[in-house]
């Protein structure tokens, strides 16, 4: 029993969360090992079998179900960081139904007849002696597993959360295992240098610094504020001839590039390339570099906190009702819990768009357009509206049934890149519908445009366009597979501008000064920054004066100091307990 108990348990416990039968043989091992390690050392610290085994079994089995019913209402596991949203989680626990299968409870059954031997045949050890060798040597060993775990394990096995659908990854490598993993996610050691005191001085020079500057740079002579700022990150939007320019039988941006009125527009530096789309979301909403979060980690799964501050908070301390969209499911990177952290009043998923129109089965941007359309005249007459959206339609893959309606003409035998531009020209086609209504609109209103990140086509095609394997490209070219377009445009009359270099990080200040909005501490710092390095991303950054520099040795170079106290800010934003929300909040 005292051997047995544990690999029992193992075997109950990863039967009711579903993952028994797909756990990978070496991560199954592992596991055992795990189990093992911590009911020896339950027993060794408290000498009791029927005292220490029966609680670890009740505790174990509650976390089952409740990992079981999560899985089946939300479609992704319990992670570590949802422990600090239990209060929330437990006020809505009754609005739903919880099914108690044969599985469940024949599960329940065989843990509670083993506690009942359990207590039938307990085992103690002789001697108090005994006993504090026994419970020495048990965190010893369970120690040095976690230790060789940490500092080998994950790296050797190569364990990464698939953070899209983390539910793959715990299956694959068990759930104890996988929360252990995802637990190194929050292992993060505050900059050199950081205190409370040390951001507590950086505020009272960010206001300093307030005072002296007044220098516009993205605002106009116009002081309106829009009655409307709609926001739209488009999937996959790119203009692919930033990275080399090619021709094609049809235009496929042909709108786009007519822009010229009431616009700022230019090259937007995205975090990411081909997926992970949530980490644009992030940079773009907080203006938190996805460069300085820790490496492989998804903030939207991870590390927000309640409130997470940024664009939409600020919009809403300013009377903006705050909306939303996105046509898919709302758990998707776990947009719901962080959409509400992020103080979204709504968030419209899927179930808002079932008669909308769709292409390659997702709803089209057109789909998207209407629904932003219809919230702008169902509001309430003078209510300011802010709408951020997330559109679907050129999600990849590019293989689907669809007919390419634009064809390269200097390569051959890219399908999914013809399908692909294809996309696009259909992407064209629905802004030209949205600008040409909102033209029409009386109410002010602003809509800001960007992609999210270039596409995963063929590689084949950005190889024949940088003319070289992309082994080769060199590092500053390569950053061009980051670049998508972006506009910030409004239906009255504002200066055109043309905006080059800036990362997605620094998007908001834009809109908030081309708004004429207050702006925050942290918005305030992020300008200034701005001013200094209009690009940071995490290949490198470009220097004002147009210099490009990469992340080596970075602690030496000029621009350290800078870029240091931002991280002090950043580090403070994602973990600091006694947050200084002045920093992000509208001064009064």
């Amino acid at each position: 029993m005292l051997v047995l108990s544990p690999f029992v348990m193992f075997g109950v416990f990863e039967w009711i969360t579903g993952n028994l039968m797909e756990i990978e043989p070496v991560f199954l091992m592992m596991n055992l090992v795990l189990f093992f390690l911590l009911y020896f050392v339950v027993f060794a610290v408290t000498n009791s079998m029927r005292v220490g085994f029966t609680v670890l079994n009740v505790v174990l089995t509650v976390w089952a179900l409740a990992e079981h019913f999560v899985v089946e209402f939300r479609g992704r596991p319990i992670m570590i960081w949802d422990i600090m949203a239990f209060g929330t989680a437990m006020t809505v626990a009754d609005t739903y139904q919880y099914d108690i299968t044969l599985q469940i409870a024949a599960a329940v059954m065989v843990i509670l007849l083993w506690t009942v031997l359990i207590w039938l045949l307990p085992v103690r050890l002789p001697s108090k002696k005994v006993w504090m060798g026994t419970a020495a040597g048990a965190l010893a060993s369970m120690a040095l597993f976690l230790t060789v775990f940490f500092q080998y394990g994950i790296t050797a096995l190569g364990m990464e959360i698939n953070m899209w659908y983390p539910s793959w990854s715990y299956a694959q490598y068990g759930y104890l295992l996988s929360t252990l993993r995802v637990m190194d996610y929050l292992s993060v050691d505050p900059p050199e240098g950081y205190s409370l005191w040390t951001v507590r001085e950086m505020q009272e020079e960010i206001w300093d610094w307030e005072e002296e500057e007044d220098t516009p740079l993205w605002s106009t002579e116009s002081d309106v504020v829009p009655e409307n700022i709609i926001c739209i990150m488009n999937e996959s939007y790119a203009d692919l001839r930033v990275v080399n320019d090619f021709e094609t039988d049809l235009p496929f941006m042909e709108f786009y590039d007519s822009l010229e009125k009431n616009c700022i527009k230019g090259n937007l530096y995205m975090p990411v390339f081909g997926a992970m789309t949530s980490n644009s979301e992030y940079e773009f909403l907080t203006g938190i570099s996805i460069a300085f979060t820790p490496s492989g980690s998804v903030p939207y799964q991870i590390y927000m906190r309640n409130p997470s501050y940024g664009l939409t908070s600020i919009l809403k301390e300013q009377g903006y009702r705050t909306v939303a969209m996105h046509p898919n499911e709302k758990a998707n990177w776990n947009r719901d819990e962080a959409y509400r952290n992020m103080l979204f009043d709504e968030f419209y998923g899927i179930e808002s768009f079932l008669d909308s129109p769709t292409i390659r089965g997702y709803v089209s941007d057109l789909g998207n357009y209407q629904k932003i359309i219809q919230l702008t005249e169902e509001k309430e007459e003078g209510q300011p509206l802010f709408v951020f959206d997330v559109t679907m339609q050129n999600h990849g893959g590019y293989e689907m049934d669809y007919p390419s309606t634009v064809h390269l003409t200097d390569y051959e035998n890219m399908p999914m890149t013809e399908q692909y531009l294809s996309l696009m020209r259909e992407s064209d086609q629905a802004l030209q519908y949205l600008l040409e209504y909102y033209a029409s609109v009386d109410e002010p209103t602003m809509i800001i445009l960007f992609g999210d990140h270039q596409p995963s086509v063929e590689t084949e095609f950005y190889e024949a366009l940088y003319g070289c394997s992309l082994d080769e490209v060199e590092e500053e070219d390569y950053l061009r597979q980051y670049i998508t377009p972006f506009f910030i445009w409004t239906n009255y009359d504002t200066e055109s501008m043309l905006e080059e270099n800036l990362s997605a990080m620094f998007l908001s200040c834009a809109i908030l000064e081309r708004a004429n909005l207050q702006a925050t501490d942290f918005v305030s710092f992020l300008r200034y920054l701005y001013q200094q390095l209009p690009v940071v991303h995490i290949l490198g950054y470009y220097t004002s004066d147009g210099a490009w520099e990469n992340w080596d040795g970075w602690e030496e170079k000029e621009e350290y100091p800078l870029l240091h106290q931002y991280d002090l800010l950043r580090y403070h934003y994602m973990f600091e307990r006694n947050q200084i929300a002045s920093l992000f909040q509208v001064s009064e």
